[in-house]
């Protein structure tokens, strides 16, 4: 067996370590147990002689040196390869450690190894090595500050059975007090002192640690060190460059004097550019393969100009301004030295006309052809609208953005361009405030395209026993609690949220007001503010006709305040005037101020029966779970069957998160006009002989109509329904004769003259820019009937399902509700006046009118569908 038997385990306390017998390694321990019988290696391979004369005999009885160790180099740059520094800087000690570090000796050591690298050793063959873990710390932190955090610091313990080449050792320990802790361990020592091959430096407080000592170990290391002069206050360092010169560093700060690994001596080498290195004396790189020199280039070009740059560095083309002579134009141009002239771009002015005949704005050695001409002139738009834009621009698509101005149904001004309202043909969505009043009296606050959402407000709706907690446009809880109408002749027995079965009491109130007169009120009803007496005048105020009666009666409206003659409110709450628009089934409001009647006890039954109609109008426009479900899949099913609308799929989650009829019915006409565009599409691919120009007109016309539904696919107006439809049919009957004349023309057949001035009439028709209004689709169809002997006739309608898709979205748009002679509700969008006649969607009865008048046996329910305030009377 070949071991180090000595070598010893490393401990964290020696008093315990020797308590428990455990100072000793296990091969030791095992040797002197069995008895092993043991020999030594007496000759060393490791340390060059001068260090391990400290080992003998202080460590090891007998060791020779190898003649191998004989041969290796002097340390380079340092006078002696051994030696040992003496200082007396203080340690230091933290409360947080139980480890010590000495500063002085940490930065002395990083600034040392700094000195040997820049002599040419690698970081691999440098070790600092202290006894302490404290030091260790403190070392590689100052490494880290110096860019040599890779370099190799080890505690002494941690270094058993390691060598290299050079070792840096750092004792710590200086106090006053002597205690120099694990340096007593000669084992400790042992190591410390025997890992370096070629050179050994070691600083401390030589004299502090002898002193303190409890052996005399250090007290003989002291001696022999003395002896063969390998200690001192400072180490000598030695230039190789120039021997002579010698250092003496005492301290980190003193290496600053040789700040390039030599001596404070000029390099002054010649270069291989000539000029001499300016750097102080380096014993690194001395072929100077590294070093950058800092003198101005002295290179000239052809015509003797000198290189800018720094000798080092890589010179370039010549860049002195020269004029030169362009062969191809003969201008005299300033440029670059090293560009020949024949490849220099003139720079002065184009003196060409263009085919538009503006000068040419490009230089003169540019191309002509490229040139994008900037001079602005007046263009006419296909819509006859006139704008001011770039020449080059004029036979590229223009948008207009003159701003549309037309008046729309619902009565604003439209506020988009030419070229978002496909030139009139298709508006945009209504800007503007929405300023519908909603069921509940308040104001809509969202934009005038949209559907009104039910009120976010406060419900106002309240009974004597509670109130309702949602907000206004959700349905109210009704309350089960017994009705509170009653006086002394008569009393209602239903639930407060049910109709009255009570009549109203016409006799006079019995109670007395503050001022002591009797009550002007009804029995049973909230007494009026007012006095007959003291407020004569009030009251007599002459409004329905009969205030001024002696047995006048009065009746407060609680929503508002005002006190109003009973005989001639009953008519007003009860009354059924002539006119269409006061036909309107509506919130009664005050007559005096217009406030909706919520809230009186003696019509009760009148404002629960209106509202009750609110809620069917509400339950009507959100549909049932059911029908919405329904609706869903039915969308669902035509979505993902038609693989042309694969393309919409991004309209699956908007379906999907649909939570009222009318958004349903929104969607289902987005789907319904993609198809029909669909449709039309497959169309223009069947002309299979159709002209370039034929085929890239329709699909202008398509994709135009494609990005008008995209913009606005999550809401339609009446308006806007109609406008589409329209747009539709136009390209419809527009790709319908362009197939018909392909079809013609596929035959290798020239249709007559007549035949032919027909058909361009009627592409003209489709063809101008204003909207398709049904005057000229009749314009159309009698010129159609005349080529119909040459051109074949075909389907050009959108479907029969398509036009009840698009009439059942009408229905429940924005506006007044109505009901038709069989009860059935519907509404009038925009204006929300009848202006046409149709049929009940429900049972097929006459509905709408003329004129903003109702047919005779139609009744307006004038609940404006964006609120839907279900109001319950509880």
């Amino acid at each position: 067996l070949i071991v180090d038997h000595k070598l010893n385990m490393s401990q964290r306390c020696d008093t315990v370590a020797k308590k428990a017998n455990v100072i000793l390694g296990c091969i030791n321990r095992v040797t002197v147990a069995l008895s092993w019988v043991s020999r030594s290696c007496l000759k060393q391979h490791r340390m060059r002689p001068e260090i391990s004369q400290l080992l003998v005999p202080l460590f090891y009885k007998q060791l020779k040196d190898h003649e191998a160790v004989a041969e290796y180099e002097q340390i380079k740059g340092v006078e002696s390869s051994i030696f040992f520094i003496q200082h007396t800087a203080a340690e230091s000690h933290s409360a947080d450690s139980e480890s010590y570090s000495n500063k002085f000796e940490a930065s002395f050591l990083v600034s040392l190894s700094r000195y040997l690298l820049e002599q040419g050793y690698n970081k691999s063959q440098v070790t600092i090595l202290t006894p302490y873990h404290g030091q260790v710390l403190k070392i590689r932190a100052l490494l880290r500050s110096r860019d040599m955090g890779d370099m190799a610091v080890h505690a002494v313990d941690d270094f058993q059975g390691e060598e290299n080449d050079i070792v840096l050792l750092s004792l710590v320990r200086s106090n006053r007090e002597g205690r120099i802790g694990f340096l007593q361990d000669k084992n400790r020592l042992c190591v410390a002192f025997s890992r370096a091959r070629k050179g050994f430096y070691c600083i401390g407080n030589l004299a502090s640690i002898a002193a303190g000592s409890n052996s005399n170990l250090w007290k003989d290391i002291l001696r022999l060190l003395k002896r063969k002069k390998l200690m001192g206050e400072g180490l000598t360092l030695v230039c190789q460059n120039h021997p002579d010169t010698k250092t003496v560093v005492n301290e980190s700060s003193d290496f600053s004097k040789i700040p390039d690994g030599g001596c404070t001596l000029q390099c002054q080498a010649r270069l291989e550019c000539g000029h001499p290195c300016t750097r102080r004396c380096h014993p690194s790189d001395r072929d100077h393969s590294l070093y950058f020199c800092q003198f101005p280039c002295s290179k000239l070009c052809e015509l003797n100009h000198r290189c800018p740059r720094k000798c080092k560095e890589p010179c370039e083309p010549c860049s002195v301004e020269v004029e030169k002579v362009i062969p191809k134009c003969g201008h005299l141009q300033t440029i670059p030295c090293h560009v020949p002239a024949d490849h220099w771009l003139c720079q002065e002015p184009c003196k060409q006309l263009l085919e538009c005949k503006h000068p040419c704005t490009r230089r003169c050695g540019e191309a002509c052809s490229t040139c994008r001409c900037k001079e602005m002139i007046d263009v006419i738009l296909p819509c006859s609208h006139v704008m001011r834009t770039e020449c080059y621009k004029q036979k590229m698509p223009l948008s207009c953005l003159e701003t549309c101005k037309q008046k729309l149904e619902c009565g604003h001004h439209c506020k988009g361009n030419c070229y978002e309202c496909v030139q009139g043909r298709l508006h945009v969505h209504c800007r503007n405030k929405c300023t519908r009043v909603l069921l509940c009296s308040h104001q809509c606050q969202e934009s005038c395209f949209e559907n009104c959402p039910p009120c976010k407000r406060k419900c106002p709706n309240k009974c004597r026993h509670s109130h309702c907690d949602k907000p206004c446009g959700e349905i109210c809880f009704p309350c089960i609690q017994p009705c509170s109408w009653k006086c002394r002749h008569y009393r209602c027995t239903q639930l407060c949220s049910e109709r009255c079965n009570r009549p109203r009491c016409n006799e006079p109130c019995q109670k007395s007001l503050k001022c002591s007169h009797p009550c002007a009120g009804l029995c049973g009803e909230p007494c009026p503010p007012k006095c007959r007496t003291c407020h004569r005048d009030e009251l007599a105020e002459i409004f329905f006709g009969d205030e001024d009666e002696p047995e006048a009666r009065f009746v407060v409206l609680e929503d508002c305040g005002h006190v109003l003659e009973v005989r001639g409110l009953d008519r007003w709450m009860d009354g059924e005037p002539d006119n269409a628009q006061a036909q309107h089934v509506q919130l009664k409001v005050c007559p005096k101020c217009a406030t909706p009647i919520q809230h009186n006890t003696r019509y009760n039954n009148v404002i629960k029966a209106i509202q009750q109609k609110i809620k069917e109008i509400k339950l009507k426009i959100q549909g049932t779970r059911e029908e919405l479900e329904a609706g869903k899949q039915q969308l669902l099913l035509q979505l993902n069957s038609d693989r042309d609308l694969v393309a919409w799929m991004g309209m699956e989650r908007s379906i999907m998160n649909t939570v009222s009829r009318q958004s349903l019915l929104d969607l289902e006409n987005t789907l319904n006009f993609f198809a029909s565009l669909s449709r039309l599409k497959q169309q223009a691919r069947k002309c299979t002989v159709c002209t370039v120009a034929r085929e890239r007109n329709l699909k202008r016309k398509i994709e135009a109509v494609e990005h008008w539904i995209g913009r606005n696919r999550h809401a339609f107006t009446a308006q806007q329904l109609r406008e589409c439809r329209n747009e539709i049919k136009r390209i419809s009957y527009l790709g319908n004769i362009f197939e018909r004349l392909s079809g013609y023309e596929n035959k290798q057949a020239s249709l007559p003259t007549e035949a032919v001035a027909l058909a361009n009439e009627a592409i003209g028709i489709l063809q101008r820019q204003d909207p398709f209004t049904q005057s000229r689709e009749e314009s159309l169809q009698r010129v159609l009937e005349k080529i119909d002997e040459w051109l074949p006739a075909a389907e050009l309608q959108l479907s029969e399902a398509e036009r009840v898709m698009i009439t059942e979205a009408m229905q429940f748009g924005r506006g007044h509700w109505y009901r038709c002679p069989q009860g059935h509700l519907y509404t009038i969008g925009e204006c929300g006046r009848p202006m046409q006649q149709s049929s009940c969607p429900e049972c097929g009865a006459t509905i709408g009118g003329q004129n903003h008048t109702l047919t005779q046996d139609n009744v307006a329910d004038d609940q404006i569908l964006e609120s839907a305030s279900a109001q319950e009377r509880e």
